[in-house]
């Protein structure tokens, strides 16, 4: 990273420099993980220094796709760096990342730029991002987005997406993450929603790159008083994957949701990380997560329901569940709770465990066929999360990456 300055001033040298610098500052001075933390460490999804220097160094400008193509259906779409928008609705602004610099850079200035993130990789990509998506919703409006974004496994680079929701505002956003290529390139993006008072998102999240390159996504909700944030997230491709997803409730009586599926195969490993941090009065935080894990692959689910002192009558709840489909696949859950006041309500619970043969018995009972059975029972194994999402292209998704467990790997 000894040359990393040099690209800053150069490549890197925008109206977004200051907010560069500063983050790669907060990077440099953020400590390295003590590998003491936990005899588990060892499974964590690592960013060694190989990844990190790909994010940091490499042009995206090389990619080799040159159009963004937006299918049926979609309102925007980010292939490489570039950027395609169809017809915008009535209070809604779309661009791109470079747009949004030429014309709503005091916008950014005051409402984004002044947000670094807390962890370490996190820092650095919101000091290397070489493009991203754009988007503001204003006040009282309401607006239903489906964007893709397909990445170059080629090549490694970062974006930063931004999103805005104003004053009693509702945003419906779903995210197709996918990827063009055979490569083992490092693709590291940070999603942010900043949400006014009263405002309300639904955010559906699918990824579902080639399985051989590195996924690492930071999602951060800051929310106002009264707001609402749900999130709906799947994770099914890239050879290794560190997905973060927090909130930021400093408003009283916020709301945060996450219902969250993850299915490891082969040789792939997902760390998946969902953590509420409540600063507000009365603010509630629910975080359901499931992950399914075959072949030898590994998942981890970590996530923390942080209940500060001022947080007074709130909430929180974290429940993890992992289903293991192979004797040589690995699993962990990582709950934790951090209360610091004595007027809320929180619980945390997480199990792993393997197919219920009792349940496959009863199936093949009524003369299913023993492979059938064991999805079935999958199947239902999601279903508690799944079955609360209401977006079709989301439940298709599930469907579809059921039918394509390897039962038997």
């Amino acid at each position: 990273m000894d040359n990393y300055l040099d690209t800053l001033k150069t490549r890197l040298n925008d109206s977004a420099y200051e907010y560069r610098r500063d983050a790669f500052l907060a990077f440099l001075r953020a400590p390295v993980r003590d590998y003491k933390e936990s005899p588990t460490v060892k499974d964590y999804v690592e960013i060694g220094k190989r990844e990190v220097e790909a994010l940091v160094y490499q042009d995206a400008s090389s990619s080799q796709l040159s159009t963004a193509t937006r299918e049926d259906g979609e309102d925007a779409a980010l292939y490489g760096l570039n950027f395609s928008v169809g017809k915008v609705q009535p209070g809604v602004i779309i661009t791109d990342m470079r747009g949004a610099m030429e014309e709503h850079l005091e916008t950014l200035r005051a409402k984004v730029f002044d947000k670094f993130g807390d962890d370490k990789i996190e820092f650095l990509i919101n000091s290397a991002w070489q493009n991203g998506y754009f988007i503001e919703v204003a006040d009282g409006a309401t607006a239903q987005v489906d964007i893709h974004v397909e990445w170059d496994s080629r090549i490694s680079y970062a974006l930063k997406n931004v999103v805005i929701v104003g004053r009693d505002a509702n945003l419906r956003l779903f995210e197709h993450d996918m990827s063009t290529g055979q490569g083992d390139g490092v693709h590291g993006k940070t999603i942010y929603f900043i949400m006014g008072q009263g405002s309300k998102v639904e955010f559906n999240y699918l990824q579902e790159k080639e399985k051989t390159t590195t996924d690492i996504t930071y999602v951060k909700s800051f929310q106002d008083r009264y707001s609402a944030f749900n999130i709906y997230h799947i994770n099914y491709g890239s050879a290794k994957v560190l997905f973060s997803n927090e909130s930021q409730q400093a408003g009283d009586y916020s709301d945060f949701r996450v219902n969250g599926i993850s299915f490891s195969a082969g040789t792939q490993k997902m760390d998946i990380r969902d953590s509420s941090f409540q600063l507000g009065i009365g603010s509630t935080s629910d975080i359901q997560v499931r992950g399914v894990v075959s072949g030898q692959s590994v998942t981890i689910h970590r996530g923390n329901v942080d209940l500060e002192e001022v947080a007074k009558k709130s909430s929180g709840f974290y429940n993890s569940k992992i289903l293991l489909l192979s004797k040589e696949g690995y699993a962990n859950s990582k709950p934790g709770l951090m209360i610091k006041n004595n007027d809320t309500r929180s619980k945390h619970a997480s199990a792993i465990s393997s197919l219920d043969e009792e349940q496959v018995f009863y199936l093949r009972s009524r003369g299913i066929p023993a492979g059938e059975a064991k999805s079935m029972v999958a199947e239902g194994f999601i279903a508690s999360v799944a079955d609360r999402a209401s977006h079709p292209r989301f439940r298709s998704a599930v469907e579809r990456f059921v039918k394509e467990l390897d039962i038997n790997a």
